[in-house]
């Protein structure tokens, strides 16, 4: 064997719980301050974790193509933030219906490595508790300004013709209970939100993320590429064909505009070769949404550095900043009045079996000691109601509050 089958071959999950083996590897990385994510992607039951053995790399500019294996996690505002990669240097996917398909390490066996497996295998002949998290202390900023003030002075601007969109957001703070675990909580959410990427971010420099976002920003598999508009948001009634559905002009016109920023990106670099599908309503949890895809074939264009191209040009985009992007972004940096830190950044997979998934990180909360910070947006246009929009953010808010306020 090689230094890479003899390392993975130390670790032996048989006879283990599924979810006892997943707690005892994100214990295991939090003791050693090591830094990892957790995903399971949309209509997915396999449920991966990487580990990296180093800290947190911060990429000027991602490039996607040449990257190594890993992690990437973007802020909201590139100019508050880097972006940061975690490196696979240990990764494993769970399949929870029936066993652990895979793991295996991408580095050579060194101290890091050894401590790392060692620790493990302690977590694994533990009792089952909850687990701990990495915490970073973060200001709970007061707003000065009320949302549905804050939407108001959105709409004003737009009928001054300052801009066409913009999407203001608001945080929530809450006690989380004392019987509060964080994978408890993330094995529940992937049950509930099927359609949803689903994850785990969890750094010294990061803190701790946990997220269900319906929003993939782009994807990169093979020679195909592959962004969506996603916009319009109403309550889903569970009783209703989604087929039935009725949409207003302000949310038609909303996610049109979306569409037509992904259009303007392609223009920019000349990009005439792509398939639109949609619009169409998309279930997302408690919610539904306006959704349209648009594809290209990177091999026919010949045009293989699309991925990294198209997300420097779309992030942030329409859909959590506003449009003309530069003037909506002036707007919420100067009345939204706190950090969006990572919320509305992005974050997926890179490299990973071949294939490169960003999402957009909405419906995402950060955790704090006893606390978590949730954040929610809405799309403002000239035809919107303050309230409407203050109701929509409640009910984007409710995808992480009804599994944090279920049972167990």
């Amino acid at each position: 064997m090689n230094q890479k089958q003899s390392a993975t071959s130390s670790l032996d999950f048989s006879g283990y719980e599924k979810t006892h083996a997943l707690r005892s590897i994100f214990q295991a990385a939090v003791n050693l301050e090591l830094p990892l994510a957790v995903w399971r992607s949309p209509h997915q039951r396999k449920i991966n974790l990487t580990v990296s053995f180093s800290k947190v790399k911060e990429v000027e500019r991602p490039d996607l193509e040449t990257s190594d294996k890993g992690f990437i996690f973007s802020p909201f505002d590139p100019k508050s933030g880097a972006t940061l990669f975690i490196k696979s240097d240990f990764h494993v996917s769970f399949d929870f219906d029936e066993i652990i398909q895979h793991e295996h390490l991408t580095s050579s066996e060194d101290a890091h490595q050894t401590e790392f497996l060692e620790s493990i295998k302690q977590q694994l002949n533990k009792p089952k508790e909850k687990v701990n998290y990495h915490v970073k202390d973060q200001v709970i900023t007061e707003v000065d300004l009320e949302y549905k003030d804050l939407v108001q002075l959105g709409v004003d601007a737009i009928k001054n013709n300052d801009f066409q969109k913009v999407v203001p957001a608001r945080s929530k703070t809450i006690s989380l209970n004392d019987n509060f675990d964080l994978i408890t909580k993330y094995l529940q959410l992937c049950d509930a939100y099927a359609n949803a990427f689903v994850s785990i971010v969890s750094t010294s420099e990061t803190g701790t993320w946990l997220g269900a976002t319906p929003e993939l920003l782009l994807e990169v598999n093979h020679s195909q590429f592959k962004t969506v508009a996603l916009a319009g948001t109403q309550k889903r009634d569970i009783d209703k064909p989604i087929s039935d559905t009725a949409w207003t002009q302000k949310e038609i016109e909303e996610q049109a505009l979306v569409s037509r920023y992904i259009i303007n990106c392609f223009k920019k670099i000349r990009l005439r070769e792509y398939e639109e599908k949609g619009p169409k309503t998309v279930i997302a949890g408690n919610l539904l949404h306006l959704k349209t895809e648009f594809e290209v074939n990177m091999k026919e264009t010949n045009f293989p550095e699309l991925g990294t191209v198209m997300l420097e040009l779309l992030h942030p985009t329409s859909a959590i900043a506003g449009m003309p992007k530069a003037a909506s972004l002036n707007f919420i940096q100067q009345h939204e009045g706190f950090d969006r830190s990572f919320y509305s950044g992005y974050l997926g997979p890179v490299q990973t079996e071949k294939q490169t998934s960003i999402f957009v990180n909405l419906r995402c909360m950060q955790l704090l000691e006893n606390k978590a910070i949730l954040y929610a947006g809405a799309g403002v246009t000239e035809d919107s109601v303050a309230q409407k929009e203050f109701e929509e953010t409640e009910m984007k808010f409710n995808t992480l509050l009804n599994i944090l306020n279920s049972e167990p």
